[in-house]
């Protein structure tokens, strides 16, 4: 990754924060597949350099994908793989970033692929034409966008503890190519492996746990498209449905546990069952972001915000961030986000606690914790961490 391909890729990321995304830098995607009889591999398919996602009105999980690369060779050939990638991630809107000009060839092909060509100066005048209230040139923002800081974020996963290792290629790998009904089983179930090693006094495992909340918080938003699609008017049964991958799929683990219940002595059918111990938390919280549809983009970009600044080593909350612009339902319903999942997969509570001081403390009029290490522009080292 060249210095200048991930110059690009803050930019993109800043403009499509200016279009009402939020974002993830370098989504690389990956199968499983047979190396010898007995272990299995993995072999990649490819990565994307940006990822947009928003909520668009309806309650519609809408993406937003970018290609940046700091050379204008190949660039009619690589307007097919873009559309490939589109299609994989069921992409609104594609982009191919270019620091100067690019083939003819490649612009008559951009209305016909649905794709939009875009250089350096193109980037100056899209920037321009979405004006928005925040600024994302200082303060804890500003770290979204800066070169180095991204750099350090997309490091800062790699070389931890090896008992993560299961949490860390599932958020970075699997979670992609899974069908998006099963993320909100597995990234509670990868939680609960790595329930004994995350430490909440860790700043590098509590900006994890925002990213994964980050995930968890699409998985959810995902569900809740697919209830408003099919049957607002009863959640429960469409949430029922989702979980399983559909009424077919429903009807069968019915069936395969009563078949069960008939073959296995009571004594011995211990504490099967067909849903989790936290599905009803679950339906809860798919409940309170099915009212309240306005509030999930601004809560995946403050999980964005938040996992960048204690990657940083800061700590700051969202209100500090956001200032007047802060939504103290998004705020709340990502704390609800963390707590569910702090819950269900038997985290250390003081996740939870971190999570309220971020999010919502400063926002109920409790008092904040203050320290020798508060900076000026609302920011706090960790203590036992240095700047």
């Amino acid at each position: 990754m060249s210095e200048q391909d991930l110059g690009q890729k803050a930019a993109v990321r800043r403009l499509l924060w200016r279009m009402g995304f939020a974002t993830r830098v370098d989504v690389p995607l990956r199968a499983y597949v047979p190396t010898s009889k007995d272990r299995p591999g993995h072999e990649s398919y490819t990565d994307l350099d940006v990822l947009g996602i928003t909520i668009a009105p309806g309650f519609r999980v809408q993406t937003a994908i970018a290609d940046c690369k700091s050379t204008s060779r190949n660039t009619t050939e690589r307007m097919f793989w873009i559309r490939g990638v589109g299609d994989f991630f069921g992409a609104d809107a594609a982009y191919m970033v270019r620091p100067v000009k690019t083939t003819d060839a490649a612009r008559q092909l951009a209305p016909r692929l649905k794709i939009a060509v875009v250089t350096g100066e193109d980037l100056t005048v899209l920037e321009a034409q979405h004006p928005i209230s925040l600024d994302l040139n200082c303060g804890p923002l500003a770290r979204l966008f800066d070169v180095a800081q991204i750099e350090q974020y997309l490091k800062a996963f790699t070389g931890m503890d090896r008992k993560l290792a299961p949490l860390l290629e599932y958020r970075q790998f699997d979670y992609w190519v899974y069908e998006p009904y099963r993320n909100l089983t597995q990234m509670v179930s990868h939680l609960a492996d790595a329930a004994s090693t995350l430490d909440p006094a860790n700043p590098l495992h509590a900006a994890l746990l925002l990213d994964c909340s980050w995930l968890y918080l699409l998985s959810v938003s995902r569900a809740v498209e697919h209830i408003r699609a099919t049957h607002a008017a009863d959640v429960q049964t469409c949430l029922l449905e989702y979980f399983f991958g559909g009424q077919v799929a429903l009807r069968e683990k019915k069936q395969m546990l009563e078949q069960l219940a008939r073959i296995v002595p009571p004594a011995a059918q211990g504490s099967a069952q067909l849903l989790p111990a936290w599905y009803n938390q679950l339906l809860e919280l798919v409940g309170r972001f099915n009212r309240s549809p306005h509030a999930c983009l601004p809560a995946l970009q403050y999980a964005e915000m938040l996992s960048a600044a204690l990657v940083a080593r800061k700590r700051t909350t969202v209100s500090k961030a956001f200032g007047a612009h802060i939504d103290p339902i998004a705020a709340k319903l990502l704390s609800d986000i963390v707590g569910f999942l702090v819950a269900s997969a038997g985290l250390h509570p003081n996740f939870r606690t971190m999570a309220r001081e971020l999010l919502i403390q400063d926002l109920t009029s409790g008092p904040r914790l203050v320290s020798a290490t508060d900076t000026p522009n609302g920011e706090r080292v960790p203590e036992g961490i240095a700047e």
